[in-house]
């Protein structure tokens, strides 16, 4: 029995290996970055649809990019923070396939939160305790997420919406 123990106990990580990242599951053809005016809670999708004047400018993700930014998102210290009631995002990422929008993830650092189409599990690793019977996760960003987004935002070239990190978030 003590042998099944350490073996079930050197399984597990094997067993976890590749739920971390969701967007490993997605089959897609491209990835495409968009900066625009997300005010009132615009998502990219509806944007895409209803509200084309309102993107900026966008940029075809290579593949280093891609797992760059997916690295940011899902590290297991990019949550633990509190997040804002607004979402007003200025840059999305959509995962096409065959022209076809298979995944999504807005972000607003204002709010400090991301809305994605795929569920990132280190968005729940850590809770705000408000008392014994309450807490919820504390799904926004960390101080470094929040400086390594800004960073790659800007690597991309997209500064039109990106106010300087001066809130109390990155002090």
């Amino acid at each position: 029995m003590k042998n099944l123990s350490i073996y079930i106990i050197f399984l597990i990580p094997f067993l976890t290996i590749g739920q971390n990242n969701p967007f490993e599951t997605l089959e897609y053809d491209k990835v495409i970055a968009y900066e625009y005016q997300g005010e009132g809670g615009l998502l990219i999708e509806r944007c895409l649809r209803e509200e084309k004047e309102k993107i900026n400018k966008t940029l075809h993700l290579s593949e280093k990019q891609i797992e760059k930014l997916e690295k940011i998102l899902i590290s297991e210290i990019a949550y633990g923070n509190t997040t804002m009631s607004c979402f007003d995002p200025h840059f999305s990422v959509i995962y096409y396939q065959n022209e076809k929008i298979i995944g999504t993830i807005d972000i607003c650092l204002d709010c400090n939160y991301l809305i994605s189409s795929e569920k990132i599990p280190a968005t729940e690793l850590k809770m705000i305790k408000i008392s014994d019977d309450y807490s919820y996760p504390a799904k926004g960003f960390s101080k470094n997420t929040r400086k390594e987004i800004y960073k790659f935002v800007k690597e991309l070239g997209f500064n039109k919406y990106l106010r300087p990190l001066t809130s109390y978030l990155d002090k």
